[in-house]
C-alpha cells in the first residue's frame, strides 16, 4: 500500500502507532498540536504493522545499530534518510535526535540484545 506522505489524511486510523502497536507506543501527552509518545522495543521484538502520520522529533536515549525497518510485505528496508542524517551528526554519547517525516505503514524489529527507548514528539497539522 503506497502512500503520498504529503497527504496523510487518508491513512487508516486503525494503523496509527498507538492503536496498532500499543505495547510499544504510550501516549504521555497530547493536545490539538502535539502528541508525545514513549516508544519502547525489547530485544528481538518486532512491532505490529503501523504508521506515523505526523512529522516528529524522535529522541532516542537507548539505541544501537541492530534496529531494522520492515516493510508491510516483511522485507528488511535500508535505514531512512532521516535516520542516516541523524547518525552522521551524532556524537555517539548523548541521545540520538532524529527529525522524522511521516512514516507510512511498516514495522520495526529490534535485532539487538538491549532495549530501544525514546520519546517521539509528533507535530500535528
Amino acid at each position: 500500500m503506497d502512500h503520498d506522505i504529503t497527504d496523510t489524511s487518508d491513512w487508516d486510523p486503525a494503523f496509527d502507532a498507538v492503536a496498532a502497536a500499543p505495547d510499544h507506543h504510550k501516549v504521555i501527552f497530547e493536545n490539538d498540536k502535539l502528541r508525545v509518545l514513549e516508544v519502547t522495543l525489547k530485544p528481538q521484538d518486532e512491532e505490529p504493522l503501523h504508521h506515523h502520520r505526523w512529522p516528529s522529533v524522535f529522541v532516542l536515549d537507548q539505541v544501537h545499530d541492530q534496529v531494522r525497518d520492515i516493510s508491510p510485505e516483511g522485507e528488511e528496508l535500508p535505514p531512512s534518510r532521516d535516520v542516516l542524517r541523524a547518525i552522521d551528526a551524532w556524537d555517539g554519547k548523548s541521545s540520538l535526535v532524529v527529525n522524522m517525516a511521516p512514516q507510512p505503514l511498516g514495522r520495526v524489529l529490534n535485532k539487538g540484545s538491549s532495549d530501544i527507548h525514546g520519546i517521539r514528539i509528533e507535530i500535528k497539522g
